[in-house]
């Protein structure tokens, strides 16, 4: 059996998130449908990052195994075709059976996208959460409060099954734009849904619904009701996972040559 290494991007709207789902209707089970009819075997693949519903991705990471002999140039074109037009495989190749997309990554990152402009984008609805008269410079020093490590459990959803609540956060950036706000998060792991209530604790606290200072409180609170709201799906997107040493900042020169989303200028 030979481990594959897949990227691929896709436009997480019509789905339900990454995780197989009783329903067929997830981005890993189009995925493993696809990659069975043309190898013409059970195929089971495992992705970096459980994605939920409506949540994008420039570059998830996955693995499979297979016993079949096949081009992967063959292989890359004939998946794509099969796939919904919103998923899109990237690259594929032949990796080390001691590689897991999960357990080898060293670090993730992710945007989430705010429209701030007072009339809301039919065009990007399904990319960011539309959002103004946000305060940006208290959202900026808010967020310093969320890098290093801490228990972020109040940032968790409460139906996670995860056994620590300890994560390190290494860069919060973001990108001011007209019309847009973009806020980058780097971390070596993320609980579910933990960005998005970060990004809507930020929210609030930009809108004035809490306290400039309400981080850390927040965090030593230990408890979910203690932080603001959970951000919609739609404005976040998983940009980039990294299995070499995980840089210490968000670098968005390198991200503009890497990144598969568009820019907002």
């Amino acid at each position: 059996m030979t481990q594959y290494r897949l990227e691929l991007a896709y436009v997480g709207t019509p789905f339900h998130g990454w995780q197989s789902q009783p329903s067929g209707n997830s981005i890993q089970d189009h995925l493993e449908k696809c990659l069975g009819v043309f190898l013409r075997e059970d195929v089971t693949v495992i992705g970096s990052s459980r994605t939920d519903s409506g949540v994008h991705a420039e570059q998830q990471v996955a693995t499979f195994r297979s016993k079949a002999d096949f081009n992967t140039h063959r292989l890359l074109k004939g998946v794509n075709a099969m796939l919904p037009n919103e998923v899109s495989v990237q690259a594929i190749q032949a990796v080390d059976p001691n590689f897991h997309p999960i357990l080898s990554a060293t670090a993730k990152l992710y945007r989430y996208r705010i429209w701030t402009h007072p009339v809301p984008s039919p065009f990007l609805r399904e990319f960011s959460w539309h959002v103004h008269n946000l305060n940006d410079d208290l959202l900026r020093r808010a967020a310093q409060d969320f890098i290093g490590e801490h228990n972020f459990k109040s940032f968790c959803a409460t139906d996670s099954s995860a056994k620590t609540f300890v994560r390190r956060v290494l860069d919060i950036h973001f990108e001011s734009h007209p019309r847009c706000l973009e806020i980058y998060v780097l971390g070596e792991g993320f609980l579910k849904q933990m960005v998005r209530n970060m990004v809507g604790t930020l929210v609030e606290i930009g809108l004035g619904k809490l306290p400039a200072d309400a981080i850390p409180a927040i965090v030593g609170a230990q408890d979910r009701k203690a932080a603001g709201r959970t951000a919609p799906a739609a404005g976040l997107s998983l940009v980039k996972v990294f299995y070499d040493q995980p840089p210490e900042k968000v670098d968005l020169g390198f991200l503009c040559e890497e990144s598969l989303g568009f820019r907002l200028i």
